[in-house]
């Protein structure tokens, strides 16, 4: 397999018109805090990619390492419009977006797993850190486009190729995110999460399943997850509604 660096006069035509300003870096410690040092002040559509992060983060603090060239690795600044009781949807969008695009152009399922990750067939494709900052919302996103088997983060994983049985171009994969994320921000900015719920729905892995949730103070719910508030928490069958947590789906 062979590993070309991102093109950025491709991603812009790609891209066509839109308002996202793209800026592709060679390597950072995370696109999530290095996005702040690369475009002052930092405006909506603001976007740092980089081809190797060695120290990229994901939740609670995780790890998340790619080899250079492999995946995509992106933070974008988001200025939400709606009040910010409802910015726990964000990260649902995002992962939506992802998960729509994806789907669309391989013709693929692939599904969101709340709050913040995308998955085929179970398998983790995708990851996503949103984090408030500057008066609006950094979303950091990292995509396994081109992997060899051996080279997965870890053994729950799978990578675009890996799915469909060929080499996907990550200019292509990325316009294509981003152009669902404008869409569904749009809907949301301007309709509110009715509409977008049940969009979200239809891509969920997890709405329906039984599932345990590790929660940030140590404690642990398995219930049947039910469906999303208005809110963006995830409501379960033993009528709480959970905004922070690990989920593991169980059957």
């Amino acid at each position: 397999m062979i590993h070309v660096p991102l093109n950025p006069q491709r991603i812009s035509q790609a891209l066509g018109n839109g308002y996202w300003r793209v800026k592709v870096i060679s390597e950072t410690t995370s696109t999530q805090s290095e996005i702040i040092n690369n475009f002052s002040p930092l405006q909506h559509g603001d976007l740092l990619i980089a081809e190797f992060q060695n120290n990229g983060r994901g939740r609670l603090d995780r790890k998340f390492i790619a080899p250079p060239m492999r995946a995509l690795l992106f933070s974008t600044f988001i200025k939400p419009e709606r009040a910010i009781s409802e910015w726990g949807w964000l990260p649902l969008i995002i992962g939506l977006s992802v998960a729509e695009a994806l789907s669309e152009l391989t013709g693929k399922e692939f599904l969101t797993k709340w709050p913040n990750d995308v998955l085929y067939e179970g398998k983790k494709v995708s990851g996503i850190l949103c984090e408030s900052s500057h008066g609006g919302l950094i979303a950091g996103v990292g995509i396994n486009v081109n992997f060899e088997k051996s080279e997965l983060p870890v053994k729950n994983a799978s990578a675009i190729n890996l799915v469909t049985g060929s080499e996907a171009e990550r200019e292509l994969v990325l316009a294509a995110t981003l152009g669902k994320i404008s869409e569904n921000l749009k809907i949301w900015n301007e309709s509110g999460v009715n509409l977008l719920a049940d969009i979200y729905l239809k891509y969920s892995a997890t709405i329906g399943k039984e599932v345990r949730v590790e929660l940030g103070n140590g404690n642990t719910i398995s219930a049947i997850a039910i469906g999303l508030s208005e809110f963006g928490e995830l409501k379960l069958s033993n009528g709480s509604a959970v905004s922070i947590g690990d989920v593991t789906h169980l059957r």
